[in-house]
């Protein structure tokens, strides 16, 4: 692990940043899966004291992105196939609500960002450019739900957001698969521009439905990424 994270000195406050650090980390698979998190050795690659490290770690946890195990220490989280349909099957439900519920009230200027979002997105399909689309893919998904209106349920889909293993699919091995990129992101494209465009009709149940069709072939790609079984992802296509 030495050498693998930059050094943050002269940064406050300090457990934000380091949290923030090791989050980014975690997602972008510079930290793996199952990689066991050293307190001490963490401080002394970034720099800092033990105590923001120790700060940043039950963060990790409290979001998912860690585990604690008793008499041992931190992980990172490593998620199997049944987690990750798990998740993908409250994405989907979750999410698609929100776009039911948000196809009445979305703004025009709402309406505006995320057609300026889809083109943003399109400039950015080389594997070094992963985080940038990555990070708008995220921001088209959680504005959509935000424009719902429901407090709750946004902040349900903002916390699943935050653990979700989306990132595998863009900054780890859909990077490593050069091949499968360009049709992935074509197809991710068609399906923003659908919803787009059932929100600006304000058609409630197209905007839920092309939410829903779009996770779970979302879920039908990350499983042929990872290797998931065909028949643990089969169960999301009845809902």
């Amino acid at each position: 692990m030495p050498g693998s994270l930059d050094s943050i000195q002269n940064h406050r406050p300090l457990a934000d940043v380091v949290f923030n650090k090791l989050r980014d980390a975690v997602r972008g698979g510079t930290l793996k899966a199952g990689q066991w998190l050293r307190q001490e050795a963490l401080a002394q690659e970034l720099g800092v004291s033990q105590m923001p490290v120790r700060e940043a770690l039950k963060r990790l946890v409290a979001e998912g992105l860690a585990e604690r195990i008793p008499y041992k220490g931190v992980r990172v989280v490593e998620f199997t196939p049944e987690d990750i349909v798990d998740m993908f099957t409250v994405r989907l439900v979750l999410e698609g609500l929100a776009a039911r519920f948000a196809a009445s009230l979305i703004t025009s200027e709402d309406l505006k960002r995320l057609q300026e979002n889809i083109r943003q997105a399109a400039q950015y399909t080389r594997p070094d450019q992963m985080t940038e689309r990555w990070q708008l893919n995220a921001e088209f998904h959680l504005s959509i739900c935000r424009a719902s209106g429901r407090r709750y349920l946004i902040h349900q889909v903002e916390m699943l957001w935050r653990w979700f293993p989306n990132a595998i699919l863009y900054e780890g091995e859909m990077s490593e698969r050069r091949e499968l990129l360009p049709a992935y992101l074509e197809r991710e494209t068609r399906a923003h521009k659908a919803i787009l465009a059932a929100l600006k009709r304000r058609d409630a149940q197209q905007a839920e439905e092309e939410t829903r069709r779009h996770i779970q072939n979302l879920a039908e790609e990350l499983a042929e990424i990872l290797g998931v079984p065909k028949e643990v992802v089969e169960p999301l296509k009845t809902l």
